[in-house]
């Protein structure tokens, strides 16, 4: 019952998008739902992997420790309909990064050894897997060449036109702190409030309190 009411979320991820809906069924009999509140630590760097996770309502930012400016490295921050984690179960190793709750959020977790068990035990549903993961791979990679190919304006810049395209009107609310994107978008928070003043004055943007609006 529980995989059921969001398998149309969970089951569009990478490793289960090209599954039969047999294949989704069983997969969907491992699921674990975690309720999270805002802040609440879903693992912390360097714990035992003990399986992944698919954000289904909130978000959830994963970060490491970056001593050299005595704070924290924002990886990512993973919205619902996307997952996290997949490469530390199939290493069998340990989580290398931690996990917050940005907001009161819901997880659907996958346990490592159970996860594995059902794959050894069916091939057809292992090849699914590796298939899903090939293709997250490729879309990883380019995101970085496109990363890489732009400074800290054109990262945000991309940004705001990738999250403004689906939204009505081009307009969107900014549901994290500005230090949280700043890392996200690799940059410190001071030169991402600078850059968006640009935006702003360049005519390329319209900021109204934690809402802005692709012009």
């Amino acid at each position: 019952m529980q995989a059921a009411a969001y398998q149309g979320l969970w089951s569009k991820t990478a490793l289960f998008h090209s599954m039969t809906s047999v294949q989704l069924a069983r997969v969907g009999e491992l699921l674990q739902l975690r309720k999270l509140e805002s802040g609440q630590l879903l693992f912390t760097e360097g714990d035992p992997c003990t399986g992944f996770f698919v954000v289904l309502e909130g978000q959830v930012r994963l970060y490491r420790p970056a001593p050299k400016v005595g704070g924290e490295s924002t990886l990512n921050v993973v919205r619902a309909g996307y997952s996290f984690a997949e490469a530390a179960v199939f290493s069998g190793g340990i989580f290398p990064a931690s996990a917050e709750a940005l907001e009161p959020s819901l997880v659907a977790h996958f346990p490592k050894e159970p996860l594995l068990a059902l794959l050894r035990a069916d091939p057809e549903l292992c090849l699914k897997v590796l298939e899903g993961l090939a293709a997250w791979h490729h879309r990883l990679t380019f995101q970085v060449q496109q990363l890489s190919g732009n400074d800290g304006a054109g990262r945000l810049k991309r940004w705001i036109e990738d999250t403004a395209r689906s939204a009505p009107n081009r307009t969107f609310r900014l549901k994290v702190s500005k230090k949280v994107l700043a890392g996200q978008l690799g940059m410190a928070p001071e030169t991402l409030s600078r850059l968006l003043k640009q935006l702003r004055e360049q005519g390329h943007i319209e900021v109204a309190g934690d809402r802005i609006r692709l012009l």
